[in-house]
Order: structure tokens, then C-alpha cells, then sequence
């Protein structure tokens, strides 16, 4: 409700009332509000509707696409110039990318994956070929779901601290076949944070043999924007004509206080991409893990997560075990629960599910990850993130990679 005002007219005096105005009708007015008051004081008051009901409530706004996006082939290519969208960002769009020159995109191979590409923390990078040459038992990923088989890594949007040459370096020794890189988050400036950067990290992904998965976080808050930034992720070309492999929605924000609004604005924002990109490009959700939930429910009671199939391919659950225990019995424990009660929630035994572990940096016990990703029948699994990943774990990841 706005605070109210009192007005002033031109001349600058303030407004005079005309003898028996407001003065005369004080008094009653001043009754009528006493009884206005007290039998609102008295009137009951009808509660939420419980986050259980939340589909009986009224659709949430139309979300209309950008006109200047074509939506993507799907499934994508990943080095096919010739199915680029029809229609592309204009020059003068703020998210349009600004090509630097072509010998600053892509680096001579030698350079890229050379001895000289380091860790974060300045130690090199694992020799590729390192690490057991066992593999754990991973579910067959059909050729539309490519990018999410195998050995996964993370790059955020703070990750900034190589290349995106040198960090496709770094994955690459590792032994990581898909890499998921965020496009933007809902307070970014621009629908793409870095059009720029992520156009170099994508070629160079492509490059090196791996696909990619961009990756949005949206708020819920401003629906129409959220739509658009994931439009753009999947719309996304690089100069070259390279394009991303798949995208996913990290759903996790409490910004709309309103859990059961929250899950009506997720909804209507998945079925809309689903409805523009059409039913072949590979989309992941990116979700609260059911363990977490089950511990805090207050975060989302009620995560749609049975309805939420509808709209995605892929279900890729924040599993990040060293939150609660770094042993390795808590390790495995942790994430092939989550995954064994996502399919149960979901009403799916056989969803594809790809696990996000970690954090990178905490995990001791890399191993147990590892076998509970095997146990679970996960088409792939990694740990978040790229930048965080001591030097050692590459080698104990090596056995989830799908391929040779």
C-alpha cells in the first residue's frame, strides 16, 4: 500500500478545506473506523493453501520468447557451422559477442594441454593417461544425452583465475569428457555474463573432445528474465559457428519466499523452455538433492520433482557429501541415497540422473564417490569444481570416464 500524501496545488499553498468538511465529519468518521477495525480484528483469517495444493492455484503470467532467438538445433552439433540459427543476436545487443581476433581464441594445441598448464594452486597438471585403468560400470547414455556421460567437471562464474584455454587444459589431463560451464546467474549485467569467455571456452572444450553443458541459476523473481537468459544459453553461438551440447537450470534459489509460488514459477519456466527449444535438445535439472531437503524442509517442501520430468532429460543432484562427513562410509552413503530417493521421488526407477559430488576441495575420500556413482547406475558423475580440484583427485576420478 502506497503512504498516503498531502497535495499542494500549483500556487504553492497548501489545499484548504471548506468549513464543515472534514471537521464535521470527524467524529463519525473516526467511529466507523473503530468498527471497521475491531471486526477485522475478530473476522478469522484463512491460512496459505499448503505447499501440497500448490497446482490448484492461478497460472502465473505468459512468458513470451526473445524475438531476436531462434531456438537451437537440437539434438546440437558441436563444430557444424551450417546449422546455425537463423536469426542471431543483433550487433548492437549488449549480449552479443564481441569476437577478439582469431589467434587469441584458440591457442596452438601444444600450447593448450602442454606441461606448462597448472592446478589452481600452481602444481601441474595431471599427464593424461594417469590414473587405474579400471572403469566402474556407468548406464549407457543414448548419443542425444552425450554430454552428460562420463567424467564431469564444473566452471562457475567466478572462476576466472586461468584461461579458458588453460582450463580446458586442465580438464583435459584429467580425463573429463563433459564440462559444465555457467552461461550467466539471474543478477548478472547481461543475459550472457562473458559472451566472450564462454565462446573461447567452448571451442576449446570442442577442441579437446568434450562436449558442454551451459549451465543457468535463475531467482524466480523476474520469470521473463530468467526465461530469456536461459534462451540465450541454448541460443548461443560462438564465432566460429561451435554451439553448447546441452544446458540445465540450477534450481536452488530462495529469493521467492513462497515455496508454493516458487514451484508454480519453476514449472511454468521449465514447460516454456521445453515448449520453445522443442522436445529434442537435452535439457538437465540441476536440483536439490532429497537428503538436503529432507533435512532442511523448509528450503522446498514439496520440490516437484515427479513433474519436473516432463520438461528435462536429465536429473543432475547437488550431492555434495562433504557437508555432512568426509569418511568414507558417509561418502558413499550420501550420494547413492540421494540418488536411489530422486528416482523414488521422481516416480522414475530408471531416470537419468548424472551426480554433481563434492565440494572438490573437501573430499577425502574420492573413491567412495566414485563407487557410489557405480552402484547407482548414473550415466556419469564429477565433482564440483574445476578451480577447487587438488591434483591428486584427477587420477582417482579417472575410472567414471565412459570412454577409453
Amino acid at each position: 500500500m502506497r503512504p498516503r500524501t498531502w497535495s499542494t496545488p500549483a500556487g504553492g499553498a497548501p489545499r484548504r478545506h471548506r468549513r464543515g468538511g472534514v471537521l464535521t465529519f470527524l467524529p463519525v468518521l473516526l467511529l466507523a473506523l473503530a468498527g471497521t477495525v475491531l471486526a477485522a480484528w475478530g473476522a478469522p483469517v484463512a491460512p496459505p493453501p499448503p505447499a501440497s495444493e500448490w497446482r490448484t492455484l492461478g497460472p502465473v503470467p505468459e512468458l513470451v520468447p526473445a524475438p531476436e532467438l531462434a531456438p537451437p538445433p537440437g539434438p546440437p552439433s558441436a563444430r557444424d557451422p551450417e546449422r546455425a540459427p537463423t536469426l542471431a543476436l543483433p550487433p548492437d545487443s549488449p549480449q552479443a559477442p564481441d569476437p577478439p581476433p582469431a589467434p587469441d581464441l584458440r591457442p596452438p594445441p601444444a600450447e593448450a594441454a602442454g606441461p606448462a598448464a597448472t592446478s589452481p594452486v600452481g602444481t601441474p597438471a595431471p599427464e593424461p593417461g594417469e590414473g587405474p585403468a579400471g572403469r566402474i560400470p556407468l548406464a549407457a547414455a543414448p548419443p542425444r544425452l552425450a554430454a552428460f556421460a562420463g567424467l564431469s567437471t564444473w566452471v562457475d562464474l567466478y572462476d576466472t583465475g586461468m584461461t579458458p584455454e588453460e582450463q580446458v587444459a586442465v580438464a583435459a589431463a584429467g580425463g573429463v569428457e563433459a564440462m559444465f560451464v555457467q552461461s550467466a546467474r539471474f543478477n548478472s549485467p547481461s543475459h550472457l555474463h562473458d559472451a566472450a569467455r564462454l565462446g573461447r571456452l567452448v571451442e576449446s572444450a570442442h577442441d579437446a573432445g568434450m562436449r558442454v553443458m551451459v549451465w543457468y541459476i535463475p531467482d524466480f523473481a523476474d520469470l521473463q528474465r530468467d526465461y530469456r537468459r536461459a534462451q540465450h544459453a541454448m541460443a548461443f553461438v560462438t564465432p566460429r559457428g561451435d554451439r553448447p551440447d546441452a544446458f540445465g537450470l540450477d534450481i536452488e534459489t530462495e529469493h521467492v519466499a513462497d515455496t508454493a509460488e516458487r514451484s508454480r514459477r519453476l514449472l511454468a519456466l521449465s514447460g516454456a523452455l521445453r515448449t520453445w527449444v522443442g522436445p529434442d535438445y537435452p535439457m538437465a535439472a540441476i536440483v536439490l538433492p532429497p537428503l538436503q531437503l529432507d533435512l532442511r524442509p523448509s528450503w522446498w517442501p514439496d520440490f516437484p520433482y515427479a513433474e519436473l520430468t516432463a520438461s528435462f532429460d536429465v536429473f543432475v543432484p547437488m550431492s555434495y557429501s562433504s557437508f555432512r562427513g568426509l569418511d568414507a562410509g558417509t561418502t558413499y552413503d550420501w550420494n547413492a541415497r540421494n540418488v536411489a530417493e530422486l528416482r523414488v521421488r521422481a516416480g522414475d526407477a530408471d531416470l537419468p540422473v548424472h551426480l554433481a559430488g563434492g565440494l572438490a576441495a573437501d573430499l577425502d575420500e574420492v573413491g567412495a564417490f566414485v563407487a557410489a556413482a557405480g552402484d547407482s547406475a548414473v550415466l556419469g558423475a564429477g565433482l564440483y569444481d574445476l578451480q577447487t580440484t587438488p591434483p591428486r583427485t584427477w587420477a582417482a576420478l579417472r575410472p567414471l570416464r565412459a570412454g577409453p
